[in-house]
């Protein structure tokens, strides 16, 4: 029961975090550009892919009777079975296929671009790619985008071939129509991976970006089946003709990618899980907040709690280690090497932090810490302490106020010191 706990928590600090980013870095802006920048994509694909299978199916009058049905289905209240067959009935010119080819490589391109503008938003803190990286990579991710449109239509093309020719009975032809039934979905999944293995600027962990990609294709067709169930393309025919099917598919496209962000910052933030909970508990605790949910995280406590005895040393002068430590319970006293023994700087107290500059100036400890009460402290390894900065962008300033009142303090104590 407690395990459950602990993960029913840990899956709604995620939420909530995913669910507070989306919305401060205004991912759904950034969804309705994808969803227009995907149907510009779309409409070449779609119709240079007809004009190149034309050739093909004018071989095949059933395919071809076919075809001709499923674009005008497609089409929606729009009676243009006539205009249909002389669209597919004619060859593709090459001045057309040439036109064809650039409207698809430009729409395609955008798509890729207001894509990697959505995934550098998410992963804003953690700096910028570089010029030649990012366009490799745009211009990488737009040929994974116009291969998988070209495979999915020739692995369509191929099914109805081959399962037309083994007869509907067939057991090898009915895995083939399967086959291409899933082809869409693997290959959605295999743009999604790579979409948030690669783009970042940071590369995420393997098994992350694979997981938020399997969960987002899954999520994609579940949502888009309860849309269909409950959202019928005849109510938008009736409304809108022609454009009822777009509206229809704008929406579903819309609806992806506003998932598609939507695990994109939870990629983020299963990378930095623990420095962004550090920091909302560091702010909830000096708030006063008594939302449960932050206020004693229990995965913090877990992983880098330590106590403390009375008089037990922390760290000592001179050691290394790049660990920065925050007081939960008790009082940890700051002394230097004085004459005679030594001298106490300060006390830090519930709510504060210490040993932070050994990371910042890359040496050893330049102080003796020991506990003078019973202390209980977290103990952040130097990793998770640098994504805090990075992550909670009021940090740096609180630490900047916390270094500067240390030292105001020390300079006192050290004025009112004998000798």
């Amino acid at each position: 029961m407690g395990r459950i706990k602990r993960a029913a928590t840990a899956l709604a600090q995620r939420l909530v975090f995913a669910f507070e980013r989306f919305g401060e870095h205004e991912l759904a802006n950034h969804a309705a550009a994808g969803a227009y920048a995907f149907l510009l994509s779309a409409m070449p694909a779609v119709l240079l892919a007809l004009g190149l299978a034309s050739a093909l199916l004018r071989a095949r009058p059933g395919a071809l009777a076919e075809a001709e049905r499923t674009v005008a289905s497609f089409l929606g209240a729009m009676e243009a079975t006539e205009a249909v067959k002389a669209f597919l009935g004619r060859p593709l010119g090459t001045p057309a296929a040439a036109i064809g080819a650039a409207s698809l490589l430009y729409s395609a391109r955008l798509l890729v671009v207001t894509i990697q503008r959505g995934i550098r938003v998410v992963w804003s803190n953690a700096g910028k790619a570089g010029i030649l990286r990012a366009n490799l990579l745009g211009f990488m991710l737009e040929l994974v985008v116009l291969l998988a449109v070209v495979a999915i239509l020739a692995a369509s093309e191929a099914a109805r071939f081959l399962s037309e020719a083994m007869g509907p009975g067939a057991l090898f032809g009915g895995a083939i129509r399967a086959a291409s039934r899933a082809a869409p979905p693997l290959v959605l999944f295999a743009f999604v991976y790579l979409s948030y293995r690669y783009a970042p600027p940071e590369r995420p962990a393997r098994g992350t970006a694979l997981a938020a990609a399997l969960l987002c294709v899954l999520s994609t067709l579940a949502f888009s089946g309860l849309f269909r169930l409950f959202m019928g393309n005849a109510r938008y025919d009736l409304l809108y003709g022609i454009f009822g099917n777009l509206i229809v598919l704008l929406a579903n496209v819309y609806l992806f990618f506003c998932l598609f962000f939507a695990f994109a910052e939870l990629v983020y933030i299963e990378e930095r899980f623990d420095a962004l909970l550090f920091a909302r508990f560091q702010r909830s605790r000096s708030a006063g907040s008594a939302r449960s949910l932050f206020r004693k995280p229990e995965r913090l406590f877990r992983r880098y709690g330590r106590e403390y005895a009375k008089g037990e040393k922390v760290f000592s002068v001179g050691e290394g280690g790049m660990e920065t430590y925050f007081v939960q319970r008790g009082e940890i006293g700051i002394y230097i090497p004085a004459a005679g023994g030594e001298l106490r700087l300060a006390g830090i107290g519930p709510g504060e932090i210490f040993g932070e500059m050994a990371l910042m100036q890359g040496e050893a400890r330049s102080a003796t810490a020991r506990a003078d009460l019973g202390s209980f402290a977290l103990v952040i390894p130097p990793e998770v302490f640098e994504l805090y900065l990075k992550t909670d962008s009021e940090a740096p300033r609180r630490l900047a106020e916390l270094l500067s009142d240390r030292l105001r303090k020390a300079n006192e104590r050290l004025g009112r010191s004998p000798g």
